[in-house]
């Protein structure tokens, strides 16, 4: 679809995400306290939580991972705190997943709540509400900044012709992407970048032809650097990851997304502690 207003829309989100305020950092080269293990352990405890939210897609987990990337990157006192501190990383996570789900799907997240269901006491109200403020300085209260599934969205409105494969390859690019912002070689790629790079491997996947397509998208969303080539083959590499995904994709198409439908309890929940291990 040769929409201008689309157009222009991808041009403010990549000149908004080149803004200093959403770029991270290599922050764990600052640190041996933690590791991108910790980092990833945290991603898949988030991913196992978020269905027991009604209503919330994995991309509001892809929201507090930029978040939390952004937070740790920042240089604050606190934020260096937290690189140093096991406890403390994972009290910035748990928060910065607190302001997605309330920035980005909505809800009302009581913080004794959070304290008592998914941290297990872990922490406490005050805790809580005190890092959150602190993310939101550190942050700048930067809060909309745009995501890899937000450029997937609009790269679609953009592509050239009509595929009844294109609804099945978008929803193959969203799930690269929630599998591949689990590795922190990623932190330091733009979200356009991120997106630009699942939608290749997607549309490569399903046999849809990229030259028309690809070759519109990147006059679009702008050329790739010469890293991206590695991002790519990040990307590439996450297929097996979602695999099962993908299956699911097809079988949601039939019966419904039964396994949110039946997620309404916390009770299941792991602290991320558990998760990760105690300091």
């Amino acid at each position: 679809m040769n929409d201008p207003l689309v157009h222009s829309q991808i041009c403010v989100m990549r000149q908004q995400e080149m803004s200093s305020s959403y770029k991270c950092s290599d922050y764990l080269s600052r640190t041996q306290a933690i590791d991108q293990s910790h980092r990833e352990a945290l991603c898949k405890w988030c991913y196992q939580l978020i269905p027991t939210f009604n209503g919330v897609s994995r991309s509001a987990a892809v929201v507090a991972f930029g978040y939390f990337d952004r937070y740790m990157s920042s240089n604050t006192p606190a934020a260096k705190r937290a690189l140093n501190d096991i406890v403390e990383c994972q009290l910035a996570f748990v928060t910065c997943l607190v302001i997605a789900l309330k920035i980005h799907s909505g809800f009302n997240v009581n913080s004794d709540f959070v304290a008592n269901e998914i941290t297990r006491d872990s922490y406490d109200a005050e805790e809580i509400n005190a890092m959150e403020l602190e993310i939101l300085y550190s942050l700048r209260w930067k809060l909309n900044g745009p995501t890899p599934h937000d450029f997937i969205d609009y790269f679609f409105e953009v592509m050239p012709g009509v595929d009844e494969r294109l609804d099945y390859a978008k929803k193959l690019s969203k799930a690269l992407v929630e599998a591949a912002v689990m590795r922190y070689t990623t932190v330091m790629h733009s979200s356009s970048k991120i997106a630009f790079a699942s939608v290749c491997c997607a549309m490569h996947h399903v046999d849809i032809s990229l030259i028309d397509s690809l070759q519109y998208l990147e006059i679009v969303s702008g050329p790739l650097d010469p890293h991206d080539g590695r991002l790519i083959s990040l990307i590439k590499s996450m297929f097996r990851s979602v695999r099962e995904v993908s299956r699911e994709l097809e079988r949601s198409a039939a019966t419904g997304d039964k396994a949110q439908e039946d997620g309404t309890s916390l009770s299941s929940s792991c602290s991320p502690v558990s998760i990760m291990g105690d300091s």
